[in-house]
């Protein structure tokens, strides 16, 4: 006789002749096979119960109740102890379909009641039958709630397919199966903490048995993880299994066994995050991370955390985000290993504050030095941009500005002069409805006055044959004087022109008459010049007495 008959017939002779025996023992063999073909319901006896009531009410075929006696080694049918846990496989229990809910979609999900039909868009709110498939292509999630309240967060970028869904026994027992053909489910299941529900995740190379647990599982190029945050799972492949529990992760290749669980990488430190980005693109730097190979973010709205609306794989150390629409939102950021299992999730509040966006300020530029009191300040363009809110310091902060003006345009110069020294500005932008922006960052320059006007009341003014002799005090020190002596009040077209730091001074003589002196002080360093200041000459006749030599003349005139 076979080992197997021999010890099913050795069991049955124990049952008959010793019933506190067979009492006392719960064969695990006949069990284990039923739940290897099925899952199996547990169920705990009360007083009063049979094993014939039992069947008349929750078998399929009632008068099967001898399998359940059989496989469970119950001495009598009629007098079983309260509390013992009957062990019923579920092909033998009356079954009922169930039916899942779509409770949350964001983006266009897209849903078809089976295989062979067309995709359509999903909708908040309907129920999926067993059969039924639902994508999230990259832009959107979904949410999908089970009779037990499991709750199923579709990732973008994933399809999952809702393989089984019966109920046994009245509904005492489920049993679920999942099929993600790829992507990233997140998982909480059964958190009434419901006796007898079952659930499978199966991949294309491993399959995740639940007991009671929040978990995540990923299908990647024929790579099953599982990360279990929570409880444990069973991951299986290739014959055989590895338990994972909480706070561990583990994958399978296809064809290969599941590796032996590892410890997940802790949540990344986002102290240092940036809670307010005032500019586009978001650039979130993480610190290092002992065993990090690579991050994963992803950026749910505040109001709606489960609704994913960018995800981000990233093997540096920034995540970059190119746009998002003003407003409050979390990050959730996880630390990626060498095995690509994801992490602890790190969650970091943040805002974006970024519209209307604020102008360039483009003159006078960052460290430039303006010589002008009353400079041109200029900046961008921005579209849709009505005015522009302007402000200039002189402090390290705009706490007392110097000027605080909103204006239309991209120009703009100070009614009074700007004080020396270092001076800061900055600008927002308002919309057509009066909303202001954030502030650019402030830009820096610097206010050094130019020259003074030139002091000609010290100069002397001499003439002999050939030349106008000038002698000029000294110019200021890093100085110098530009002399041009013109016809007219305008110094053009100028006649003579000459610099000089003072001193003697020698132009060439000009004709007699009304002529015009100007002078300017210029800073060495740059060039800026000062004020003119134009003085009047009279310039005498070379020969005074030239006339005198005419006299005789008149007669004969």
């Amino acid at each position: 006789m076979p080992p197997r008959r021999l010890a099913q017939a050795l069991s049955l002779f124990l049952v008959a002749f010793s019933p506190a025996l067979a009492q006392a023992q719960t064969l695990s063999l006949p069990a284990a096979a039923a739940e290897a073909h099925g899952p199996v319901w547990q169920y705990t006896v009360r007083p009063g119960d049979t094993l014939i009531g039992l069947g008349r009410q929750y078998l399929r075929d009632p008068a099967q109740w001898p399998l359940i006696q059989r496989d469970n080694h119950i001495a009598h049918a009629r007098q079983i102890p309260p509390g013992t846990v009957l062990r019923i496989p579920a092909d033998l229990l009356r079954q009922q379909p169930s039916s899942a809910r779509l409770a949350q979609v964001f983006g266009q999900v897209l849903w078809r009641a089976q295989a062979q039909s067309a995709w359509q868009p999903a909708e908040a709110g309907q129920m999926l039958a067993a059969g039924s498939q639902v994508q999230a292509p990259e832009e959107g999630s979904a949410v999908i709630e089970l009779a037990n309240g499991t709750r199923l967060t579709l990732q973008p970028g994933s399809e999952l397919a809702l393989d089984t869904l019966s109920l046994y026994a009245d509904g005492l027992m489920a049993d679920t199966r999942l099929r993600l053909q790829h992507g990233q489910v997140e998982i909480r299941d059964n958190p009434r903490r419901l006796p007898n529900q079952n659930l499978r995740i199966l991949t294309p190379s491993a399959q995740a048995v639940v007991r009671g647990t929040q978990f995540r599982v990923g299908v990647e190029a024929q790579i099953t993880r599982e990360e279990t945050l929570g409880g444990a799972v069973e991951l299986q492949a290739a014959g055989a299994q590895v338990r994972v529990d909480g706070g561990q992760g583990s994958l399978a290749r296809q064809g290969q066994p599941p590796l032996p669980p590892v410890t997940l990488l802790a949540a990344p430190d986002v102290s240092s995050l940036p809670s307010v980005f005032e500019q586009l693109p978001l650039r979130f730097t993480l610190p290092g991370q002992a065993g990090a190979a690579a991050w994963f973010g992803q950026i749910a709205p505040e109001a709606a955390p489960v609704q994913v609306l960018v995800q981000k794989f990233s093997v540096g150390k920034a995540l970059n985000i190119g746009d998002l629409p003003d407003g409050r939102y979390v990050l959730r950021v996880r630390a990626v290993d060498a095995n690509g299992l994801q992490g602890l999730d790190a969650s970091h509040a943040f805002t974006v504050f970024a519209r209307p966006f604020f102008p360039m300020l483009t003159a006078p530029g960052a460290g430039a030095t303006v010589r002008v009191p009353r400079p041109t300040l200029r900046w961008s363009q921005v579209v849709d941009v009505t005015r522009t809110h302007l402000q200039v310091a002189a402090g390290a902060d705009f706490a007392q500005p110097l000027f605080d003006v909103v204006l239309p345009g991209e120009a703009w110069a100070p009614s009074a002069d700007l004080p020396a020294g270092e001076l800061r500005w900055r600008a927002a932008s308002l919309d057509a409805q009066g909303r202001q922006g954030p502030w650019s960052a402030a830009q820096t320059f610097r206010y050094l006055p130019g020259p003074g006007p030139a002091d000609l009341a010290k100069a002397a003014v001499r003439f002999d044959r050939d030349h106008l002799l000038l002698d000029l005090p000294p110019a200021p020190a890093g100085q110098h004087y530009a002399l041009t002596l013109s016809d007219h009040v305008g110094l053009q077209p100028a006649l003579a022109q000459t610099q000089t730091s003072g001193g003697a001074v020698s132009l060439p003589r000009p004709a007699s008459g009304k002529r015009y002196l100007g002078a300017r002080l210029v800073d060495d360093s740059d060039g800026t010049q000062g004020p003119p200041v134009v003085q009047v000459i009279d310039v005498p006749p070379r020969y005074p007495y030239l006339w005198l030599l005419l006299i005789p003349l008149l007669p004969a005139l």
